[in-house]
């Protein structure tokens, strides 16, 4: 571990998340991690103490929309916690159907350029980056469409409980 100890702090600096704050890695690491903390205690004090398992949803939504590493196992975090809250959802929705169309299609576009770059051995570096965006752009609208179609918060809920 005392061996490995110069390493570690070696890639947190240059991850951006370590303690040197003059390195530009840093600050924009710091600057890039703003929004997800803000949607974080959002979901923590906004939600939680009125419906737990959607504010469950929505922050392992959020960690995994916003997540560095996209694989396609992390659907699985999300989907799980998905029954406890769908039934306060309203999913037959335009904005619904229309933001669970552009993810399918992120999705299929996404790990088709990732198997084409991992499997094949093909130069689409700017595809998977694209493909990348467009996945973000796609999770952040589905998760922005949930918000507005969520018909658990407030009276309705309150209704049901009593």
């Amino acid at each position: 571990i005392y061996l490995a100890r110069g390493r570690l702090t070696t890639s947190l600096d240059f991850d951006g998340s370590g303690s040197d704050c003059n390195n530009p890695m840093s600050i924009v690491g710091r600057v890039l991690f703003l929004p997800q903390a803000i949607l974080i205690l959002y979901a923590s004090l906004g939600l939680a103490p009125y419906d737990l398992p959607y504010a469950l949803f929505v922050q392992t939504f959020m960690f995994v929309a916003q997540n560095k590493v996209i694989t396609a196992q992390y659907f699985t975090w999300y989907l799980c916690l998905l029954p406890l809250c769908s039934d306060r959802i309203k999913w037959t929705s335009r904005k619904i159907v229309t933001a669970l169309i552009l993810l399918g299609v992120s999705i299929v576009s996404w790990l088709g350029s990732a198997y084409c770059l991992e499997m094949r051995g093909m130069s689409v570096h700017f595809m998977v980056w694209l493909a990348s965006i467009g996945f973000f752009v796609a999770n952040v609208n589905l998760l922005g469409s949930m918000l507005c179609e969520y018909k658990g918060f407030g009276t309705e809920l309150l209704l049901s409980s009593e």
